[in-house]
């Protein structure tokens, strides 16, 4: 079988296309809050060094201060969250992380152990006290108490150091 030259063009122009498009990946850069692992760990030293050694003293134990949620827990209720925020008509919508620790009482895997939950938030409207000529700055984001934190992460025990 003999190929003409528009025919071979042809061809080529379609392999050369492919090749790009498939060598195309975007590009995601970190969020601006992103930090480099040395800073994290200039931070992870010092919470041990002033707020976990106290903690520990305090209680009387090892507390947890590292949690893990897998990247599938957090893709899932950030969807969640969005889903419902859409539907209350939230915009600028974020997470709040708390520190907190399951009580002694109760059903809980870890009694007495630290832990944390995310709420989500959002922009609080501007009421029209806020709205006018000078600018404002927007208000600051409320936590949507209509949706569900999310909880029961895997906390550390023994902590994890950075």
């Amino acid at each position: 079988m003999k190929l003409r030259t528009p025919q071979l063009l042809l061809f080529m122009l379609s392999l050369l296309t492919v090749f790009l498009f498939s060598a195309c990946e975007k590009i995601i850069d970190p969020p601006q809050q992103s930090i480099s692992p040395r800073e994290a760990n200039i931070l992870e030293e010092e919470y041990v060094e002033t707020r976990g050694k106290i903690i520990n003293d305090t209680l009387n134990i090892i507390d947890r201060r590292d949690f893990w949620f897998s990247l599938d827990s957090l893709k899932q209720y950030i969807a969640y969250v969005e889903q419902e925020a859409k539907k209350r008509g939230k915009k600028n919508l974020g997470i709040r992380v708390y520190f907190a620790a399951y009580p002694k009482e109760g059903n809980y895997a870890d009694p007495g152990f630290a832990t944390v939950f995310m709420v989500p938030t959002a922009q609080a409207e501007r009421s029209g006290a806020t709205k006018g000529f000078f600018p404002m700055p927007p208000p600051p984001n409320q936590n949507i108490d209509s949706i569900n934190a999310l909880n029961y992460g895997t906390g550390g025990i023994p902590p994890n150091d950075y």
